[in-house]
């Protein structure tokens, strides 16, 4: 702890010169920009599977620090309470700080591109400081997206069945807007849960080299017909609109709805193989009681959309409970993985 504490001392001392920089988009990552990356992580030629995507601030790739390193026979430590990661193999170690540019490494304090940051828990570290301070070098396989330490991987994975030769179109509708709240508990506005959880997935799907559209990107009041009218004028090959749900105070759980006309196809898709996606990556993402898959004839984005589409109700504003995750970032990005997860797997399925 002696150790601990003087490192700590420190990286507050130089914390004075060290300021964040901040970009014009992206997603907000402990004090810095930044957006997630679908690169592949190898490390030794062998393509690795991560908890978390790689995150790219200030152009550097971060990376999940323990599953990434323990490859390599690096131990990382992270002590919470001072928001410190310790990594070190053998006489060699750095020490870090959660959303600062300085480590102290070899007995000397030094600077990084990118800080550490923390995402949903997980600990990530800027791939290419880290590998090169244990002596690794580190390589960029632009063609294939791969950043690898060691040896380049000779076998690249499938990107979840996509291929590069279509261009996918996809269209994200944050639900209600502007003058339309929507449910309103807690002082909390579905129109604002709605619009953040459809901006995260925006994020992740261009990640994935999808083609996305949204109906609104801020507090604007969208007409019905023009969320579908979007979707049709585009061609899109589906409609995901983002809501979240209102009912008894005791009534929790993640519900998917979708148009019963079998003509809402594309490919080998349907609306309601769609819905039964979605709803399954909400579920197991969440771990959301299953409200289950339903048939709304009568719901206009639903009803005038030309492709598989889906209103995603992510869970309910009046459980406080439930309330109580979806006011915290980690949950939103979570809904918003899941529904990437569905795209992605519907995608496939589609053009099978």
């Amino acid at each position: 702890m002696k150790k601990l504490a003087f490192l700590l001392a420190v990286l507050t001392v130089v914390t004075i010169m060290a300021v964040p920089g901040f970009a014009a988009s992206g997603q907000y990552y402990s004090g810095y920009w930044g957006v997630t990356s679908n690169a592949f992580i190898a490390v030794d030629g062998k393509v690795l599977t991560l908890e978390r995507n790689p995150v790219i601030i200030d152009g550097r790739i971060l990376v999940a620090a323990r599953t990434t390193f323990q490859v390599l026979g690096v131990t990382t430590e992270w002590y919470p309470s001072y928001g410190v990661i310790e990594m070190s193999k053998g006489d060699k170690s750095i020490t870090m700080s959660i959303g600062l540019k300085v480590a102290y490494t070899d007995r000397s304090v030094k600077y990084m591109e990118a800080p550490p940051i923390l995402v949903n828990g997980t600990v990530m570290v800027p791939i290419r400081f880290v590998a090169e301070a244990f002596g690794e070098n580190v390589g960029w396989d632009a063609k294939n997206e791969i950043a690898y330490i060691g040896r380049q991987p000779t076998e690249i994975p499938s990107r979840g069945g996509l291929t590069n030769n279509r261009t996918y179109k996809v269209v994200i509708d944050a639900g209600h807007g502007g003058t339309q709240s929507g449910a309103v508990y807690g002082g909390i506005k579905e129109k604002d849960l709605n619009l953040d959880i459809a901006k995260r997935l925006n994020g992740l799907l261009i990640a994935e080299g999808i083609k996305t559209y949204m109906t609104r990107d801020n507090d604007a009041t969208v007409g019905l017909y023009t969320r579908s009218a979007l979707a049709n004028n585009v061609d899109a090959d589906l409609l995901v609109s983002v809501h979240n749900n209102a009912g008894n105070s005791k009534t929790t759980g993640s519900m998917t709805l979708y148009h019963p006309d079998s003509s809402k196809k594309k490919g080998n898709l349907t609306a309601y193989e769609f819905a039964k996606i979605v709803q399954k990556n909400l579920n197991k993402t969440l771990k959301s009681k299953d409200m289950g898959v339903i048939q709304r004839p009568n719901l206009a984005v639903l009803r005038t959309s030309n492709m598989p589409a889906v209103i995603a109700e992510i869970g309910y504003m009046t459980n406080s409970a439930e309330l109580s995750k979806l006011k915290t970032d980690s949950y939103k990005q979570q809904a918003a993985e899941a529904l990437r997860d569905a795209v992605l797997e519907s995608l496939e399925k589609m053009y099978k």
